[in-house]
C-alpha cells in the first residue's frame, strides 16, 4: 500500500469534517436564536484550526498505514475497521486532551462538547476514509 494515499486521505477526511461542522454552525446561525449567538461566535472555525485538523488527519493516516494489527481483523466490512480505528484515535488522543483543556480553561459545557464533537468527527471520518482506502487496495 502506498503511504501517500493514506496521508492524502487523512488530510482530506479532516478537511471534510471541518467543512461539515462549518456548514452545521452556519445553519444554526441562520436560525438566529439569541442564546445561540454567543455560543456560535466562539465555535467559528479558524484557518489555524483547519490546518491543525488536516495535520492531525495526516498523522492518523500515517498511523493507519503503520497499524498492521488492523489488517489481522478479518471477516469484517471495511467500515467496521475504519470506525474502530477512528474510535481508538478519538478515545486515545482527542478525548483526554479536550477533557484536560476543558478542566483547565473552565469553558461552558456546550463549548467543550462542540469542540469534542468536532475532533471526534475528524477521527471517525479519517478512520472511515482510511478503512475504505485499505479495502480498495490502491
Amino acid at each position: 500500500m502506498e503511504i501517500s494515499y493514506f496521508l492524502l486521505t487523512g488530510s482530506l477526511g479532516a478537511l471534510i469534517s471541518i467543512l461539515a461542522h462549518s456548514v452545521t454552525y452556519s445553519g444554526l446561525e441562520l436560525l438566529r436564536k439569541p442564546q445561540l449567538n454567543t455560543l456560535l461566535a466562539t465555535l467559528q472555525v479558524s484557518v489555524a484550526e483547519t490546518i491543525l485538523h488536516m495535520l492531525s488527519g495526516i498523522a492518523m493516516g500515517f498511523l493507519f498505514w503503520l497499524s498492521w494489527g488492523l489488517a489481522a481483523v478479518v471477516d469484517v466490512p471495511w467500515w467496521w475497521r475504519g470506525l474502530g480505528f477512528g474510535v481508538l484515535c478519538g478515545l486515545g488522543v482527542a478525548l483526554p486532551s479536550l477533557a484536560t483543556l476543558s478542566m483547565i480553561r473552565q469553558e461552558p459545557l456546550a463549548i467543550s462538547m462542540a469542540v469534542s464533537a468536532r475532533w471526534l468527527t475528524t477521527c471517525l471520518i479519517v478512520g472511515l476514509a482510511c478503512g475504505w482506502q485499505w479495502a480498495k487496495g490502491w
